[in-house]
């Protein structure tokens, strides 16, 4: 088993040395800057006393050497082994001391070379690098007595006394059980040596936030980092850190720069602690195809480095060729007989992916040839943890815990669990639904006729249905506040806000207001809708189809009208022709080059799935579904079902998008030219076009151009302005002809809608609300004013219909459920009032009406 001082984990306090430049640095690169040197360092570099060679040294030491600084070998190989540059010559010059071209052999994965180089080497180091180039062998009897011995080294108190002992029982802590004991131990060895050594060493800050990272204690390891880089900005081995932070924490901007960084500093040859953290930023987009391509420059100089192995069988396994994964497993355990670390990777990317079956194999693999290293059983337990299988999730992290009591990850997580148990359940024919007793049983147990209703829509065959039905019963859960939908989805590589799904089991934050709580009202019946559209194609396709696919299918199937913000969203990038192509919308998603990339690529894919749908058939997605899960590639799908290529079908799309966006009067057409068009053409041959149209123009365009939407909105505005944003009914025509002209702006529907009902027949706002309340996810106001429209109407069936709805997007307010009570009892369906009633007596238990109404119903129903 290899060790990396670089370690997996979350970052949850901010690198302080990122944001700063560092004096006495190289030149800076665009990108992520080197951190400050300290005041300290700055203050010994500009001592008097220094003699020449003295000053060349510490600058070496601290990392802010100049090339005149490195003269000789010697030199060269201390800076090398510092920048983490493990193919420089110095590392292999005769005239370097052996240990630094042991540590130089090690890194570039020549275990044997590095245990030839330790023959014969006295103290601790030579010890731990044995041990490290034993494991990278296989050799894990032989390398535990090598790393006891540096463990236990006792010597007369130097740096390497005291971190060399340390980063051998990191390693040891992975091979056998430690005792709780060992952890303080080391704790304060590092801090004794820190405090009483040498107050400017970067090697125990160092080797305090590897150690504070195995525990996955994540502030702590980012505040001993940041002294440790403070200490020595141009330290490999904290960049290497830094980068797996920051990957963790899904700041893949920021993990790219690192890499680059990391790469700078190997220089010439690439670096493959970059090329690592570069694989792993990839993988955690779902991009295996990137991370090979990121490891492959790395792997050819480095043919034999165990890290880089493991990633490339990762990242294989990612593009789902299980074959070369195998055989790149294989040949990592020839190289390394009986590692962990293959499977480890391999587990962890197939996690991220969704696999949670191959994860599990994976996993439990690298738990059975290091059941001692805690970290294998915690990403087994949260594997399972996320495919809904508890139990297992429990043996797993009770395991990881027993194993290393002071991880903050495995403490978190069985945490999480005990919470989660604590929940009561609500089944229904397809689903479980979790939550935490009390209030949100008001949500709770009104949730089983719609998502059964969901249910019937999403695995159906109607059109954009998946018409496939996944095994088993999917979990909703439930979560009492933000904090603990936050703690269920740590770690999930997407942007999540309000729901998520993990396949089997979809997280969600109740639509409610208040402290604790960041959703507020919102339709969670068509969140939970898309977001049992990913559970049903995870299950049709085990996750292998392009990611813009998989949202697009979601959006698509969420049955709402477009969103006008969306719309615009593509109105843009059409006009400027940068809509994405296949490569760059999976990319938006998750790493969005523009602001408005993520939003782009939804809308965009949302269409393009329509588009698919409605010109090749309601059939298409679902057979390029099957081949996405038979491995074929998109292009090779495109062809096959659709009969073009994905670049043809590009053209063929703008060219629809350009016709649906003209048609809704969003973008200029030769019918309808823009104002700035009709500006251009109001102006003489060699006049200069002016900006904006005067009252004059305006009123003369009205005439000439009656249908024209860009007018019409111009009107509009004006109108808007003259009025205080308050028009009446004389205001009425205008807004009429340009929600005709632009039909999917709510803006003349919102403002209808206020005139009608403020008139003599508010029943003619009903349209208008039915407009509104179609595409409305965060208010229940719409659905609240049609349920009195249609009540005043004495439609009592879909007064019924909106007053539901309003309850289902604010099952909290008070208001929407006395509301809802009322018109129920008013249509005589007294089960639905008795249901408000009651949930009113958990909402507000400190009202005492509403026991009272629900008692005086019961007493009605009994009659």
């Amino acid at each position: 088993m290899r060790l990396s001082l670089v370690r997996r984990g979350m970052a949850a306090a901010m690198l302080m040395w990122v944001c700063g430049h560092a004096a006495n640095a190289a030149p800076q690169p665009e990108g992520i800057p080197y951190p400050d040197l300290s005041p300290a360092v700055r203050t010994l570099l500009a001592q008097d006393y220094l003699t020449a060679d003295e000053r060349t040294a510490l600058r070496i030491r601290h990392g802010t050497w100049e090339q005149g600084d490195l003269s000789d070998p010697i030199a060269r190989a201390s800076a090398s082994l510092i920048r983490g540059a493990w193919n420089d010559d110095a590392l292999r010059d005769e005239r370097t001391p052996a240990l630094d071209r042991a540590e130089g052999s090690l890194r570039r994965g020549e275990p044997e070379a590095c245990l030839t180089l330790c023959e014969g080497q006295p103290g601790p180091r030579a010890l731990r690098l044995r041990g490290e180039a034993l494991l990278d062998l296989g050799q894990t009897k032989e390398a535990i007595e090598a790393l006891s011995a540096a463990a236990s080294h006792a010597g007369a108190g130097t740096l390497a006394d005291v971190v060399e002992p340390v980063l051998a029982r990191i390693l040891l802590s992975r091979l056998r059980e430690a005792g709780h004991a060992d952890y303080r131990a080391m704790m304060g060895s590092l801090s004794r040596v820190r405090e009483q050594v040498d107050k400017l060493a970067w090697e125990p800050r160092l080797a305090e936030a590897a150690l504070l990272y195995e525990k996955d204690n994540y502030p702590e390891a980012a505040q001993a980092l940041t002294e440790a880089m403070t200490l020595n900005p141009r330290l490999g081995a904290g960049w290497a850190l830094a980068g797996q932070l920051a990957v963790d924490a899904f700041d893949m901007d920021k993990a790219e720069a690192i890499a680059t960084r990391l790469d700078e500093l190997a220089a010439p040859s690439p670096s493959p602690e970059g090329a690592i953290v570069r694989a792993r930023a990839r993988l955690r987009l779902s991009d295996g195809e990137g991370a090979l391509n990121a490891l492959a420059p790395a792997i050819e100089q480095f043919p034999t480095h165990r890290g880089l192995l493991a990633a490339r069988a990762a990242a294989t396994a990612a593009t789902f060729d299980d074959a070369g994964a195998k055989a790149h497993l294989d040949a990592l355990d020839a190289l390394a007989p009986g590692t962990p670390m293959g499977y480890m990777e391999t587990g962890r990317a197939m996690a991220g992916a969704r696999q949670y079956d191959e994860a599990a194999d994976a996993l439990r693999l690298a738990t059975k040839r290091a059941p001692a290293w805690a970290e294998p059983w915690i990403e087994l337990g949260l594997s399972e943890l996320q495919a809904g299988r508890l139990d297992s999730a429990r043996v797993s992290l009770e395991k990881a815990a027993s194993l290393d009591s002071f991880n903050v990850r495995a403490a978190n997580s069985l945490t999480l669990l005990r919470e989660i148990a604590s929940y009561a359940t609500i089944e229904t024919p397809h689903f479980v639904v979790r939550y935490k007793p009390g209030i949100d049983e008001v949500m709770a147990r009104e949730m089983g006729p719609v998502l059964e209703r969901i249910y019937t829509r999403v695995t159906g065959d109607e059109p954009g249905g998946i018409d496939h039905e996944p095994e088993g019963k999917t979990t909703v859960e439930l979560y009492p506040n933000h904090r603990w939908f936050s703690v269920r989805i740590t770690g999930m590589p997407r942007l999540h806000t309000i729901a998520a799904a993990t396949g089997p089991v979809i997280a969600m934050e109740p639509p409610r207001e208040g402290p604790g709580h960041k959703a507020g009202a919102y339709d969670w019946s068509r969140v939970v809708q898309h977001e049992f559209t990913h559970t049903v194609t995870l299950s049709r396709t085990r996750n292998r189809l392009p990611h813009w696919f998989t949202e697009a299918g979601a959006v698509y199937l969420e049955d709402s009208p477009n969103d006008y913000t969306a719309i615009q969203v593509v109105a843009r990038a059409y006009e400027t022709n940068t809509l994405l192509d296949f490569d760059t919308i999976n990319v938006a998603f998750v790493r969005p080059a523009r602001p408005t990339d993520r939003s782009l690529a939804y809308a965009q894919g949302h269409w393009m799935y329509e588009y698919i749908v409605e010109r090749f058939g309601a059939e298409s997605p679902l057979k390029l579904m099957d081949l996405y899960a038979a491995g074929v590639r998109e292009e090779a799908a495109f062809a096959q079902v659709l009969g073009i290529t994905r670049r043809e079908f590009l053209d063929d799309f703008r060219a629809h998008a350009g016709k649906r966006l003209g048609a809704w009067g969003v973008v200029p057409t030769p019918e309808h030219p823009s104002i700035r068009e009709l500006l251009s053409a109001s102006a003489g041959a060699t006049e200069e076009a002016p900006t904006t149209p005067s009252d004059a123009m305006l009123d003369r365009w009205l005439a000439e151009h009656p249908a024209n939407p860009f007018v019409l909105d111009a009107a509009v505005k004006r109108m808007l302005r003259a009025t205080k944003n308050a028009p009446t009914i004389d205001d009425a025509p205008l807004l009429e002809r340009y929600a005709a002209a632009r039909p999917v702006d709510p803006l003349p529907h919102k403002l209808l809608a206020a005139i009608r009902l403020a008139g003599p027949t508010p029943e003619a706002a009903i349209p208008h609300l039915q407009y509104l309340d179609e595409r409305e996810q965060y208010t229940a106001a719409y659905a609240t004013e049609l349920s009195r429209r249609y009540l005043a109407q004495g439609d009592l069936t879909r007064a019924m219909e909106k007053s539901l709805r309003a309850t289902r997007i604010a099952p909290y307010d008070a208001r929407v459920r006395e509301f809802g009570a009322m018109v129920a009892i008013r249509a005589g369906q007294l089960d639905d009032a008795q249901r408000h009633l009651e949930a009113l007596t958990l909402i507000e238990p400190d009202r005492p009406i509403h026991a009272e109404r629900l008692e005086a119903l019961r007493a009605m129903k009994a009659r």
